[in-house]
């Protein structure tokens, strides 16, 4: 917090100096944003364990986009803190208090005992994916299945989200529309919209996209091969 209040600091004196609302001026002061921005950044870049986010972001495995769309929503000021300190790889694991903190000497996994107990591998532990994953990805798609539900105007049970429980399938007045919760049907115009749902760690956003992209390819080989 500190650091912060001295790079805000350092900031408004280097603005203060840039006087004067012409051309030039807002060019200058534009500049001198940009500059600042920039080292601040670099600086950021350069820690070990708090710059891993930014320098995978540089590597193009992260979109720079994306990462921080969160920011723009209404957050409470520790749900926020707690979602920076993921990203900056700060949460206590065991290999943060054994690496970085020096208080443990273990740093594996506390469920599987295999790998370094790290933000990322926490997203992709062997242990939990039997069945914490499988819950997470229910809850995602569940909010998915809400949202496209209340935009076609279909009549769902419960007001809100945490009391819904998806229908295997949901149809329209009309029959025009079917919503359906892991079943694949083509409509009487033989089409579909397939929305496939994947929250993977960082790292392995590119590689889950090709996956998915190539798992929908042969979904559509498979019901045009019958005609569909």
């Amino acid at each position: 917090m500190n650091s912060i209040l001295k790079s805000a600091a350092k900031f408004i004196v280097k603005l203060s100096q840039i006087s004067g609302k012409n051309d030039a001026k807002q060019d200058e002061i534009k500049h001198t944003k940009e500059r600042l921005e920039e080292g601040l950044k670099k600086k950021w870049k350069n820690k070990v364990t708090h710059g891993q986010y930014i320098r995978n972001m540089d590597r193009q495995f992260i979109s720079e986009e994306d990462a921080f769309l969160w920011l723009s929503k209404d957050l409470k000021a520790e749900t926020e803190s707690e979602i920076v300190a993921a990203q900056d790889q700060a949460l206590n694991t065991k290999y943060y208090v054994t690496k970085i903190l020096h208080t443990e000497t273990d740093s594996k996994c506390r469920l599987c005992q295999q790998h370094d107990e790290t933000i990322e591998h926490m997203s992709a532990c062997p242990i939990l994916a039997k069945e914490q994953y499988v819950k997470r990805h229910d809850k995602v798609s569940a909010q998915i299945h809400f949202n496209i539900c209340k935009e076609i105007w279909v009549q769902l049970d419960k007001k809100h989200l945490y009391e819904q429980v998806p229908k295997s399938v949901i149809t329209t007045q009309g029959g025009k529309v079917f919503i359906l919760w892991n079943i694949i049907r083509v409509n009487e115009k033989g089409t579909c919209m397939l929305i496939d749902v994947a929250i993977p760690g960082d790292r392995n956003v590119i590689k889950k996209e090709a996956e998915k992209i190539l798992n929908t390819k042969a979904l559509q080989y498979k019901y045009s091969a019958c005609g569909m």
